[in-house]
């Protein structure tokens, strides 16, 4: 156990105590057992292995391993959204004090309190109602992710699976949609940008709001050197770099359009890929 683990273990025993009390404890295992796979962007491609274009019905996402992801999207969301990410148990009581503290003096929500962790375990296991139920069962079950996965496959898991707002859910598509780049090559800058996005993403959309995008921005280029992930020079240069968007989308012309429209009601009248036209599509 690491060190200063003691008290949030002590926490668990609480809230798995208040669980018990409202139902018995949930298990990883059966809400995995009971989950769907991440929705998934396709890929149609002709023949000789050019690609054709993208199909994808409400997500759009392409999973990525960690190795085509940069470390700049990673420092840069830990930053904004759980800077204790590498010190707690996928709960983390000091976090949920303070955001608690700061939307009552605030008098609406103005920050988060759940950890990484507990956002995966939500969009992947328990959804979002406002119950207690349901946020005992997300730090519990964050606790039991914590203990079988590692800190970094937990990040690549949240990064693969995050909503980034213009319709990309995943890191590749948030980095098309916005830079019209893969992931593996978004600037400090540009990775600042998108981390700051998953708190509010209409809120801080470039396309709409570039002002309040390049303020977010910024808030998070502050936090990565306050924790230490950049230099100082590297904040600066990254904070005068303009925000150059250029917008990527699968909906663009392409080629041999009666082909593609063909093989779409190929594929949606097809039961091997489904039992009914919903699943297909």
């Amino acid at each position: 156990m690491r060190k200063g683990s003691r008290f949030p273990l002590v926490l668990f025993v609480v809230l798995a105590t208040i669980g018990s009390a409202c139902g018995g404890l949930p298990r990883l295992s059966d809400y995995r057992q009971r989950s769907f796979p991440l929705a998934q962007t396709s890929f149609l491609y002709a023949s000789d292995g050019s690609l054709i274009t993208q199909l994808h019905a409400g997500v759009d996402r392409v999973v990525l391993p960690r190795a085509r992801m940069p470390q700049t999207i990673r420092d840069a969301v830990v930053a904004i959204e759980d800077r204790r990410f590498y010190y707690h148990h996928g709960f983390d009581l000091r976090a949920t004090v303070r955001a608690a503290y700061a939307d009552v003096a605030a008098g609406q929500i103005v920050e988060g309190g759940s950890t990484i962790t507990q956002q995966l375990v939500k969009q992947l296991y328990v959804g979002d109602d406002e119950t207690l139920r349901r946020k005992i069962d997300e730090a519990v079950l964050a606790w039991q992710l914590e203990d079988q996965l590692t800190k970094d496959q937990i990040l690549t898991r949240y990064l693969n699976t995050v909503y980034f707002g213009q319709g990309a859910y995943g890191i590749q598509a948030a980095a098309r949609s916005y830079f019209a780049v893969d992931a593996r090559d978004l600037t400090l800058a540009q990775s600042a940008l998108i981390a700051g996005l998953i708190r509010a993403p209409n809120d801080f959309d470039p396309f709409a709001h570039p002002v309040h995008a390049r303020v977010r921005r910024n808030t998070v280029l502050r936090q990565m050197l306050d924790q230490g992930m950049i230099t100082p020079s590297e904040r600066d240069e990254a904070v005068a770099e303009p925000i150059e968007l250029h917008a990527f989308t699968s909906r663009q012309r392409y080629p041999f359009p009666y082909f593609v429209d063909y093989f779409k009601q190929w594929f949606l009248s097809n039961p091997a890929f489904g039992e009914t036209s919903e699943d297909r599509y």
